[in-house]
């Protein structure tokens, strides 16, 4: 289910349902016990809601039971979207946030009338979304007449992006409204000439159009703020943008076309194949920001030993980065917040990406105005420890100390280094190799037989290693961004 959705569900009663459905979906049989322990209610209120959960189930499905425990059967045609959607609707949390994206002031009496609730519940439920909106800093305006969002215009369509994303294709937010997604294909693979082709997140793209077209429509223009009319990039993709909106009988103009240009360039993949215009623009167009690009990465290459990190795709990348924040440092604080987990750095291994992209940051002026610089410095790292691992695949090296059968062995070390892929070097060893000169912090050490005073971690397997092991090994050898 999708994360955003879940927390401006505000019931009680229908968010512990939507658990419980992800929960079926996600196993192929699961007790009433289970079920009551992961979603952590009790065994009378999970029959009750598969009681209602049948009510509401669409074509193509079914809920089942018997001793062994409780399944969700879908049939060929089935779709998951299909439960959501027969779902949804009944969360009148949900319909607020729906009806306030298609207007720009709700008629309360009339949508109170509609979803058959009182105006104190509301009230309690407009309470709690704002709790969650306030993070993208807009709120919801409730009086008994009318109700409006509150906000820069440009965080509300933000929000709307990070939440109607996983609804592009399945129209549970777009069935009244028409808009053509095959206008924007046809804008990408068309429009778009070979010389100014770049690789986009079509998805992504497409609901900014969607968004877009929609708000303007309802008479919620984007609000005021600088951007550079005489931007070389901007100025290539102005035309065929502005006939993109006025198939859908949108007038881009000012603002609305400036940030229609931004959500393309946010749309816009890295390791990107550049038509030849594109290119040559990114080469000769930003000079000051590719210099500087250019000597952060030598300086981290040298630090590395890795001066195959100038032969990667890592400058163009670092570039299209810089653009975005260049382009509009107003824009870029607020889109920043669209991916807010993306604040959480990761406990990195490479110190120098932080310590670097935090004096690329510091030493361009223009980003002065976007003060936090956590967000760009993870997108760098990220950007940057790509680029790396391209190059130094190996991150950790388990050493295989493992006694059987010498077939069966070499078959097993095989199989595990299939599982634990390539970001790990796994190494045979007899214990008589085990020098402790050879055991860096950070190794692991995989075995079957007990080992004494090991100065690295142990972690022991079966000779035939059980699920749960292989669990516990993927887990550890696995790399966390949080």
């Amino acid at each position: 289910m999708y994360s955003m959705l879940k927390k401006i569900i505000t019931e009680k009663d229908i968010y512990r349902q939507i658990l419980l459905l992800e929960q079926l979906l996600n196993h192929s049989q699961l007790t009433a016990k289970e079920l009551a322990e992961k979603i952590g209610t009790t065994e009378r209120t999970i029959f009750s809601d598969l009681q209602l959960i049948r009510t509401y189930l669409p074509q193509h499905w079914e809920l089942d039971s018997d001793k062994s425990g409780i399944r969700l059967i879908s049939q060929e045609k089935a779709l998951t979207n299909d439960i959501w959607e027969t779902f949804l609707p009944h969360s009148v949390s949900l319909q607020l946030i729906k009806q306030l994206f298609f207007t720009k002031e709700l008629n309360v009496p009339r949508f109170l009338d509609e979803t058959g609730v009182s105006y104190e519940t509301l009230k309690r439920q407009r309470t709690k979304i704002n709790h969650q909106l306030q993070l993208f800093n807009i709120k919801i305006h409730l009086t008994s007449t009318r109700a409006h969002l509150i906000g820069e215009e440009s965080a509300i369509r933000i929000f709307y992006h990070r939440l109607l994303l996983p609804f592009t294709h399945n129209n549970y937010f777009f069935e009244d409204y028409t808009i053509h997604e095959e206008h924007y294909l046809r804008f990408l693979t068309k429009e778009i000439t070979d010389d100014l082709f770049v690789d986009t997140e079509q998805i992504f793209g497409i609901c900014w159009f969607f968004i877009n077209s929609i708000r303007i429509k309802a008479g919620c223009p984007i609000d005021d703020f600088s951007f550079e009319a005489s931007d070389p990039l901007f100025n290539i993709y102005t035309p065929l943008l502005k006939d993109l909106y006025k198939k859908e009988g949108v007038y881009l103009q000012d603002e609305e076309i400036f940030f229609a240009f931004f959500c393309f360039l946010e749309s816009w993949n890295y390791n990107n194949p550049l038509g030849k215009k594109v290119a040559d623009v990114l080469a000769e167009g930003y000079p000051l920001l590719r210099k500087k690009a250019q000597q952060t990465i030598q300086e981290i290459a040298g630090e590395l030993l890795l001066p195959s990190l100038l032969q990667t795709n890592l400058l163009t990348n670092i570039l299209l980065l810089l653009l975005k924040y260049a382009e509009s440092p107003a824009l870029s604080k607020q889109f920043q917040l669209e991916y807010q987990e993306l604040l959480l750095q990761r406990n990195e291994t490479y110190a120098i990406l932080t310590e670097k992209s935090t004096e690329l940051f510091n030493s361009l002026p223009q980003f002065s105005a976007i003060g936090d610089t956590t967000y760009f410095v993870n997108l760098f790292s990220l950007l940057s420890q790509q680029a790396i691992f391209m190059i130094r695949p190996y991150t950790k090296t388990i050493f295989f100390v493992f006694q059987s059968e010498p077939a069966w062995k070499i078959f097993l070390q095989q199989e595990l280094a299939d599982l634990l892929g390539k970001r790990v070097n796994l190494v045979s060893l007899e214990v008589s190799q085990l020098q402790t000169g050879r055991l860096q912090s950070g190794d692991l050490i995989l075995s079957n037989i007990p080992l004494d005073s090991m100065p690295i971690p142990v972690v022991y397997i079966s000779t035939i290693p059980t699920k749960n092991e292989l669990s516990q090994l993927t887990e550890l050898t696995s790399h966390s961004y949080l």
